[in-house]
This record gives C-alpha cells, sequence and structure tokens, in this order.
C-alpha cells in the first residue's frame, strides 16, 4: 500500500485517501510507542498481499504523516489512545475494504523546524548571555596584548565597575528584599557573619596561601556552575529532553570546560606556584596526555552526535550551542596565553560578570518592576530595582565601600601593620563579600525546587 496523506486547512487531523502503505518507525519517532506492543497495537494491520510474519518484530506502525502540531505529548496520547479502541482500527484491520480512514492525531512539526526559544530574547541572549558576553573577554586580553593597556589598570576597572557590582546584584535580591529576609533570614545572616570572618581567622592561623587557593578553586566553580545553569535553562526552554542528550551535554561540557584549567599550574609557572606541592615531570606529562585524551574523546563524541541529530532533523537546541561555542574557546585562549594569573582571573571572570547583570536585572524587572505598590512586600529592593539608574548608583556605590576605599584606607603609609599582614588583611577584606556570593549563589538559583524563581524567570 502507498500513504498519500492530506492535511486538510485549518484542521488538526490527517486524511489518508485510501488504504496505504504502513512502515515501521525507530523508537525517536515514536515517542508514545511504550503503550503498543507488536503483539497489540502491530497485529493483524498490514497491507494487502503482506504475510503476518513480514512486520519487524518489536516494533510499532505508523502512517507516514507531516508532522505539524503541539506541545502537549499527552493530548496525543489520548487522541491515539482513543483512536486504538475506536471502529478507526478495526477498519484498518480491513485492508483494502476501507476506502477513507481518519487518523486523529494531532500534526506536530519537525523539531529541526521549531524556532529556538530564548531566555529574554534572541538579540538580548546573544548579547548578553553567549557570544556578546564571551566578547568581553577577548576585548580584556586584547587590550593588554595589542594596546599594551597597563593590566593593572584593567584590573581595576574590571574589579570596580563588572566584579564588585555583580556582587551587589546578589544583595539587591536577597539582604535587600524583606521576602526573603523572612523567608531565609537566619541563614542570611549566619551566612554573611561566617564569611566576614573565616578571612581574617585563617590568617591569624597562617592558613591565608590556602584561603587563596580555596578562592581560586571556588570562583572557577561558581563561574562553570553559572553557564551550566544557562545550559540547563536553554534546555528546559527548547524541551531539550532526551535522557541520552541530557548525560552527553553535561559532561561534554564539564570535560571542556574544565580542561584548560585543571592543566593550567603545567603551562603557567604561576598557576604551579598556587599548587600546595610541586608536580614532578613525568606524572605532569601523565596527567595532561590523560585529561586532554578524555576531552578529545568526548567531544568528538559530542559533535558526532550533533551531526546525528542533524541528519535526522531533530533540534539542535541552537541557543545552547551558542552557549556552548561561546563559554568554551574563551578559555583555552585565556589559560594558555602569557597574560599574569590576575589579568586571566579577571578575564574569564568578566563574561561572567555581564552575564549575571543581565540575567538578576531580567529577574529584578520580573520580580519587582511589573506591579505596582509592592513597596511593603519586597521593601528596599522594589526602590532599589525599579529603575535602573537606581540599581547602577547602588551597585556602584557598592563598589566604592568594597573596593575603592580599602585601596585607599590601607596604604602603607596609613597602615601600623607590617606589608605582608597588609596585604592578607586586604585579600581577606575582598574575599569576604566574593566568598559570600559564591555560597548565595549557589542556594538562591535552585531553579527545579524553586517554583517562585521559575514564574520570575519564565521558565
Amino acid at each position: 500500500m502507498t500513504c498519500h496523506p492530506e492535511r486538510s486547512e485549518g484542521s488538526a487531523f490527517l486524511r489518508a485517501s485510501r488504504p496505504t502503505q504502513f512502515l515501521t518507525t525507530p523508537s525517536n519517532l515514536w515517542p508514545l510507542a511504550g503503550i503498543y506492543s507488536s503483539e497489540g497495537f502491530n497485529k493483524g494491520i498490514r497491507s494487502p498481499g503482506t504475510a503476518p510474519g513480514d512486520q519487524e518484530a518489536g516494533r510499532p506502525l505508523l502512517l507516514i504523516i507531516e508532522v505539524g502540531l503541539p506541545r502537549n505529548a499527552q493530548g496525543a496520547l489520548r487522541t491515539l489512545t482513543n483512536f486504538r479502541q475506536t471502529s478507526g482500527l478495526n477498519a484498518l484491520k480491513g485492508g483494502s475494504n476501507m476506502s477513507t480512514a481518519v487518523l486523529a492525531a494531532p500534526v506536530i512539526t519537525r523539531t529541526s523546524q521549531t524556532k529556538s526559544s530564548w531566555i529574554v530574547s534572541e538579540r538580548t541572549d546573544l548579547l548578553w548571555f553567549t557570544l556578546g558576553g564571551a566578547a568581553s573577554a577577548y576585548a580584556f586580553w586584547a587590550l593588554w596584548r595589542f594596546t599594551h593597556v597597563p593590566l593593572l589598570l584593567l584590573v581595576a576597572v574590571w574589579a570596580i565597575v563588572f566584579d564588585e557590582t555583580h556582587g551587589f546584584a546578589t544583595i539587591s535580591r536577597t539582604y535587600f528584599d524583606a521576602e526573603e529576609r523572612a523567608r531565609r533570614g537566619r541563614w542570611l545572616w549566619g551566612s554573611l557573619v561566617f564569611f566576614v570572618a573565616v578571612g581574617p581567622v585563617l590568617i591569624l592561623l597562617h592558613l591565608g596561601d590556602w584561603l587563596e587557593l580555596a578562592t581560586e578553586l571556588w570562583g572557577y566553580y561558581h563561574i562553570f556552575k553559572q553557564h551550566y545553569g544557562f545550559m540547563m535553562m536553554y534546555k528546559k526552554k527548547n524541551r531539550d529532553f532526551n535522557p541520552a542528550d541530557m548525560r552527553l551535554d553535561k559532561v561534554a561540557f564539564a570535560v571542556a570546560f574544565y580542561y584548560p584549567f585543571l592543566t593550567y599550574p603545567l603551562h603557567s609557572r604561576e598557576g604551579a606556584e598556587l599548587l600546595p606541592f610541586p608536580i614532578p615531570v613525568r606524572l605532569a606529562a601523565i596527567y595532561q596526555y590523560t585529561l586532554l585524551s578524555i576531552t578529545v574523546a568526548v567531544v568528538a563524541l559530542y559533535l558526532l552526535r550533533q551531526i546525528q541529530k542533524w541528519r535526522q532533523g531533530l533540534s539542535l537546541n541552537w541557543p545552547k550551542q551558542f552557549l556552548f561555542a561561546a563559554a568554551v574557546p574563551v578559555n583555552y585562549l585565556l589559560f594558555r596565553s602569557a597574560m599574569p594569573l590576575l589579568g586571566v582571573y579577571a578575564a574569564v571572570t568578566i563574561y561572567h560578570n555581564v552575564q549575571y547583570h543581565r540575567l538578576v536585572w531580567f529577574f529584578n524587572q520580573n520580580k519587582y518592576g511589573h506591579e505596582t505598590g509592592q513597596a511593603r512586600r519586597f521593601g528596599l529592593a522594589t526602590l532599589i530595582n525599579s529603575r535602573w539608574m537606581t540599581y547602577v548608583a547602588c551597585a556602584a556605590l557598592y563598589a566604592m565601600i568594597f573596593d575603592v576605599v580599602p585601596r585607599f584606607v590601607l596604604k602603607q603609609q596609613f597602615s601600623l601593620m607590617p606589608i605582608n599582614m597588609r596585604n592578607q588583611v586586604i585579600f581577606s577584606f575582598f574575599a569576604a563579600p566574593g566568598l559570600l556570593h559564591y555560597w548565595l549563589d549557589g542556594h538562591i538559583w535552585k531553579v527545579r525546587s524553586d517554583p517562585d524563581l521559575r514564574t520570575y524567570l519564565q521558565l
């Protein structure tokens, strides 16, 4: 039999003009096939002149249909189940005696042709979350490499304009939010006290080097987790839920993102000095070769899977692909450049800062900016986040307090402490807001367990 389905205009039904060809379909083209066994659905459905055993065992049968409508799989399941239980299926058993069959199947589009879904909008996401955010890191490196802008000047601009202000973005939706204080008050204030105290305590115990190493490791993990969170949001937005792809995406992104960081001490003297012990040359070679082999294999597997999905007409989730293309390569450039460690840390983080600022502003506008009369409910957060100029002014004040003022107050001529101890106190002062930010962010962005967060992020 041959199948010539015709889609009726304005209808979600498919008409087959005559008994037509049935074909076996792979499981990825039949998501509801689990409800039909080869002895149930397939039994008795065959072309005239086809032997009962000619159908491929264990596979469901399906009309060749043009696929086009909705996302609601439950509706499709009910429709197909009802169809199975009606005379339509019995009519199919009659073979050539059936002149017309109506398959009440909702039309579903090929996923490769489905328009991509973005967090805010295509333009905003590309400008802030993916390509544009990565461009800020490339620009930082290029200003140092080609125009010879002093690195300390670049780092100062980064710290004041981007980094400290992005720490304020977290404060704006936690400590300034009356609802958050009521919900997490004890945890918020306890976290603040702990991280303000931990720096000086470790310095007094002569563990300042370990504090620095922990801050570097936690900082990079924090950046990774933010990119990972964006990946998961893009998967949610584009319904990219295939279990195999879910596992592969997680592993591929983690391996590709971490390889240049984990091998950085083998290529930089400053990076090696951060380690508490030296690495023997032979062991270092084995370590790097092993990590490189794993990275190449995983990335190759990921690329092959994308080619397979493209050939099958499946969605490639382009927002996720743009995120990968933005977040991964920049680290390979920075961690293999001759830029000093301070510059590498700033350049890697500036993309994170840009990304975070825009996401928090999107969240804050959805939570605080759309309804009037919310000052009593959310407190100071409503005032700060109601207008972007107020938000920027408050963020600038925060940066002045935690970055600019200490640079002047703790100058050598004003300090009674030895220079080494003074530098460690300055570091602990800077570390406290940063570590607090890492800690808070690890808890306040749990989309899966926070329905209000999903609402404000429009997920």
